[in-house]
């Protein structure tokens, strides 16, 4: 689990760091923004909120996935907790068009994990005692991010793009277990596992001003359903 917790602690700070790179270096600035765009023709641009020049930043809450996301049951003794589905991804433009359309390539990364606890009782000298029961369950996914942004699906403040995602996932699992019999009253392992991931998504995003817009996804990254905010640099 700490070493899932490193992971995507270290990947977010990339993520983070090469943004403020790159706003540093001045490629995020308006005026060099509306420059770079008037030397195209700009009949090819149309008026799209994603183009050669476009940056954005998404940041995503998952619904709808395998371990039960913003799940919370309690029956008696047994509780099972689940945090949200978190993502966040990064995806520019390639300067010259792919088709009818502009491909935009990044990186993803998501996060998600669950809390399986359960009070059980043992006889103890015709005395009745209780003892804890916990598992736990993390998933990671790292990725590079293609995404297609279509002319006819590309408009002025919304849009409607696919993709796909490939990349690593990391799946943590731990156990306790305190009942008496197990080790002298005290059992535990954990472990993590490292597997091949892909992901073919959908997607739709509106902008509600210049720079900042809603965005919507249906496809297995992290959650089948994703929603979020994009900022567009």
């Amino acid at each position: 689990m700490k070493t899932t917790k490193s992971i995507f602690t270290t990947v977010l700070l990339l993520l983070l760091g090469f943004a403020s790179q790159v706003k540093s270096q001045g490629l995020f600035d308006d005026k060099e923004h509306k420059k770079n765009k008037s030397s195209h023709n700009s009949s090819d641009d149309g008026g799209k909120c994603f183009d050669e020049n476009t940056k954005i930043i998404n940041l995503g809450v998952g619904f709808i996935g395998a371990g039960g996301y913003y799940n919370y049951n309690r029956y008696g003794d047994y509780t099972y907790k689940s945090t949200p589905a978190l993502s966040i991804s990064y995806e520019h433009a390639i300067p010259n068009k792919l088709g009818p359309g502009f491909l935009g390539i990044g990186a993803y990364l998501g996060y998600q994990r669950s809390v399986y606890t359960n009070y059980d009782y043992y006889d103890n000298n015709n005395f009745r005692e209780r003892y804890l029961y916990t598992e736990k369950y993390g998933n990671t996914f790292i990725a590079a991010r293609f995404a297609y942004h279509l002319d006819a699906l590309n408009f002025e403040k919304g849009e409607v793009y696919f993709g796909a995602a490939l990349g690593v996932r990391i799946h943590s699992y731990s156990y306790q277990n305190t009942n008496p019999y197990y080790y002298k009253g005290y059992y535990k392992e954990s472990f993590t596992g490292y597997y091949p991931g892909y992901s073919f998504f959908v997607g739709g995003r509106y902008y509600l001003t210049k720079n900042i817009g809603l965005f919507g996804e249906l496809g297995y990254g992290i959650s089948y359903i994703t929603l979020g905010l994009s900022f567009k640099f």
